[in-house]
């Protein structure tokens, strides 16, 4: 039985009405700390890509999502 751990990295953020725009990153680095990761959050708001309709103005905060996921043997007794 194969179990593959995923882990990502998601940002949420704010906009002036209160909805919440997220990203998520796929497989970051390990060593990426707080500080950087604020950084790159402060910088993907101030280039005004963050918001389909009404541009996310606040960082709400971010968080490590780890998924196991074990595969189930379907021939097995």
């Amino acid at each position: 039985m194969a179990i593959v751990t995923k882990r990502s990295l998601v940002m949420d953020f704010e906009t002036p009405s209160k909805s919440k725009e997220t990203i998520t990153v796929g497989n970051p680095k390990e060593v990426l700390s707080g500080t950087k990761i604020k950084q790159a959050m402060t910088d993907a708001l101030a280039s005004g890509a963050i918001g389909e309709v009404i541009q996310a103005t606040k960082i709400v905060g971010a968080k490590f999502v780890v998924q196991q996921v074990d595969e189930v043997d379907l021939e097995e007794a």
